[in-house]
């Protein structure tokens, strides 16, 4: 399950934010809303937050928000929402390690966002149970799995492959895969291998299809079209914001 929190002062948009989220995801905890700074200090002092939702228009900064969330967890993703497009503002928010920018009003695009930080996540916590040493069989296992896809991620992996790597059955390694993963294989595979592929867009002056062929993708247009769906970027545009090359509007 994941704590989220929304951080803004429009009750209005509050109330239309838990709706959409309870109807959508049946694995979060929506915390109370919080209005300010020091509402937010008083909430991260009972629980965790995992996911914040953050207005752009505030008294307080988004960005000074967002780095009072990490001093609790540095894992939390926070997702920004704006009345309008501002291209600088995206652009600070992707290199602040933000999921989304969205403006309003709502639109589905808030439920593929939510969705996007919700599998980030997932993904997080288990590479820190990968990173913990924990002898338990079970996490033994797990940290096996996790392993072999991070390590061979850019080959042409099938479930089939990493059940011949753990001796087991390609359908007990599924069924694995899902519960300790929480989504199927070639899901948590696509996911690691697109934020490799960010990382590379944003580090590197690599070509596209390179990068492609590098994250294990043969063919650079369906690479392309994964990035999109999950991204809301094309790999162009995700590099053009990081580096602040202002050659697209937001999407």
């Amino acid at each position: 399950m994941c704590n989220v929190l929304i951080v803004d002062s429009d009750k209005k948009l509050i109330d239309q934010l838990i709706m959409i989220t309870r109807a959508q995801f049946a694995n979060v905890i929506l915390l109370p809303a919080v209005k300010s700074v020091a509402e937010l200090n008083k909430e991260m002092k009972k629980v965790k937050v995992d996911i914040a939702i953050v207005s752009n228009e505030l008294q307080e900064n988004c960005f000074e928000i967002h780095q009072q969330l990490l001093t609790t967890n540095p894992n939390v993703k926070s997702i920004i929402l704006s009345k309008t497009k501002d291209f600088d503002v995206a652009q600070k928010a992707l290199r602040y390690g933000f999921i989304d920018y969205l403006t309003k009003p709502i639109t589905e695009d808030f439920v593929y966002a939510l969705d996007r930080a919700i599998q980030s996540i997932n993904q997080v916590s288990l590479l820190n149970v990968e990173k913990s040493g924990n002898s338990n069989p079970s996490l033994h296992l797990q940290h096996q799995i996790l392993r072999f896809i991070h390590e061979n991620y850019h080959e042409q992996l099938t479930l089939s492959t990493l059940a011949e790597h753990l001796y087991l059955s390609k359908h007990y390694t599924s069924r694995l895969v899902k519960d300790i993963l929480g989504m199927t294989f070639s899901e948590y595979l696509l996911i690691y291998r697109l934020e490799v592929a960010k990382k590379e867009l944003s580090t590197t002056d690599l070509s596209v299809q390179e990068i492609a062929t590098t994250v294990g993708f043969n063919d650079p247009n369906y690479f392309s079209k994964k990035f999109k769906q999950v991204t809301s970027y094309t790999p162009k545009q995700y590099r053009n914001i990081y580096h602040g090359i202002v050659t697209i509007g937001i999407a």
